[in-house]
């Protein structure tokens, strides 16, 4: 789903891709986290009508930038859902059921909203391209 490759180096100094499948990072989720909210403001603001200007070839691909970014987000998501949901009777024992299951439904709704938004801009992407391809390479928004 995620665009980025992972990579590791070996002990002789090569950098190899790691497997294929789920990683393991290495940061904690809340440094993960707050590079996120860090790299989307950054986006957002450069994409306000004050922001850089790009070319549509550009902004085409910071549109498929996003959509895998939101599948990753609904996958972060659901995984926090099941992580909540699942320490209802172990580490959330203390805290009132009924919340434990409202904050594990409201996830996996967020989960599903996040990953129909992507859907809807994967859908578009034709869309896009033909936008992309009908201008000059260098038109600038």
């Amino acid at each position: 789903m995620c665009a980025v490759e992972f990579r590791k180096i070996t002990e002789g100094g090569e950098r190899v891709p790691n497997p294929p499948g789920p990683q393991r990072l290495t940061l904690p989720p809340t440094v993960v986290a707050s590079h996120l909210e860090s790299c989307a403001g950054e986006l957002a603001t450069s994409l306000t009508a004050s922001g850089t200007a790009a070319t549509v070839p550009e902004l085409l691909q910071v549109v498929e930038h996003l959509i895998a970014g939101q599948h990753a987000l609904a996958v972060a998501l659901e995984g926090l859902a099941v992580r909540v949901g699942g320490a209802g009777d172990g580490a959330l024992a203390a805290a009132p059921e009924v919340d434990v299951g409202v904050v594990t439904e409201v996830l996996r709704a967020a989960a599903t909203a996040v990953g129909c938004s992507a859907e809807a801009l994967a859908e578009s992407l034709p869309s896009f391209e033909c936008v992309s391809e009908s201008v000059a390479p260098d038109t600038r928004l």
